[in-house]
């Protein structure tokens, strides 16, 4: 019935094969999760992009593209902090990862001791230095300017053609298990996800 219909709009929403929710342009609120009624960020990196609390302390009527930089810069910011393991850890989505040597688990791609594909790996950290340098960028004036100004041709040139494949499936591993909040807000979360979703489609198009 229509309750069913919900929840798998809602399912779709959350896990991201709405095959909308998480990719760009995003919506500058979370259509399940509202972002704005406090803070969608840790309040120092809120104050370093120059946004304020309105006077009730929620964020409702912050610039949308104000935030959507910080959120963006934020996601960066997680990412290059920890790049290495981070591109590790993704590339256990390639073709020859996440495999465990000494234990089998019911879930192999779960298994907190699989390896990565040693071969996708320097690609993947490649595209992944990409996918920050977008995140980071601070030019853009607008949401809309910046997605606008993503080079696919700069995600394809990060890997060499017969690796891109693996390199989109590790993508794709990382930013399904992109933990909220563990790894970061989910204001930044949804950005990180939607880059890297936009990368995906780069090598696979």
């Amino acid at each position: 019935g229509g309750f069913d219909e919900e929840r798998k709009r809602m399912s779709g929403c959350i896990t991201g094969k709405d095959g909308e929710s998480w990719r760009l342009p995003l919506p500058h609120d979370d259509p399940l999760q509202p972002l704005y009624r406090g803070p969608p960020l840790p309040v120092r990196a809120l104050e370093a992009a120059g946004i304020s609390p309105d006077d009730d302390g929620t964020y409702l009527n912050a610039d949308p593209d104000a935030m959507s930089r910080a959120c963006r810069h934020m996601a960066g910011w997680k990412l290059s902090s920890n790049g290495p393991a981070v591109a590790k850890f993704a590339a256990r989505g390639g073709s020859d990862g996440a495999r465990n040597p000494r234990k089998g688990f019911g879930a192999q791609l779960a298994d907190p001791y699989a390896e990565p594909d040693r071969k996708a790996l320097p690609h993947v950290d490649a595209a992944l230095r990409v996918v920050c340098a977008a995140l980071t960028e601070g030019e853009s004036e607008t949401d809309a300017v910046h997605v606008g100004g993503l080079r696919s041709d700069d995600v394809r040139s990060a890997v060499p053609s017969e690796m891109r494949r693996d390199v989109a499936a590790s993508l794709a591993y990382l930013r399904d298990r992109v933990g909220v909040p563990r790894d970061m807000p989910l204001a930044a979360a949804r950005q990180l996800r939607a880059h890297l979703s936009w990368a995906i489609d780069a090598l696979m198009n």
